[in-house]
C-alpha cells in the first residue's frame, strides 16, 4: 500500500476497499471452517488475512519483537492534544486472566 493512499484517507472505505474486505472476511472464514481444530497453516494463513483487514483500515500490525516491546500508538486526536506513544509490559495468559473466576470457589 502505498504512503500516498495510507495517509490520504476519507471516512469511508472505496468500492475497491470493500471488494476487497468481502474477499479477505471469505478467506479468513474458510480457513476456520473446519470442524476439528484448524491446522496451523489455515489458522496463520487467516491470521495473515486478519492482518491485511486491519492494515486497510489504517492499522500498522507487526509480529512481536520482546526487544523493542509494545507501543501503543495515541490517536488523532490524543496526538493532537499532545499526547505521545507509550510502551506496555506484555502480560502472559494467566496473568490476564488471573480474575476469571472471581467470586467462584470451586475453580
Amino acid at each position: 500500500m502505498s504512503d500516498k493512499f495510507r495517509y490520504n484517507l476519507t471516512d469511508h472505505l472505496t468500492k475497491r476497499e470493500v471488494d476487497r474486505l468481502l474477499d479477505l472476511f471469505n478467506k479468513i472464514k474458510l480457513d476456520l471452517s473446519d470442524n476439528s481444530f484448524p491446522t496451523r497453516t489455515n489458522r496463520l494463513e487467516a491470521v495473515e488475512n486478519m492482518k491485511k483487514v486491519l492494515e486497510i483500515h489504517n492499522y500498522v500490525v507487526s509480529e512481536y519483537n520482546p526487544d523493542k516491546g509494545i507501543w501503543i500508538e495515541p490517536s488523532k486526536s490524543e496526538r493532537e492534544e499532545g499526547k505521545k506513544p507509550y510502551k506496555v509490559e506484555p502480560k502472559l495468559a494467566e496473568e490476564m486472566s488471573s480474575d476469571k473466576h472471581q467470586g467462584r470457589e470451586n475453580y
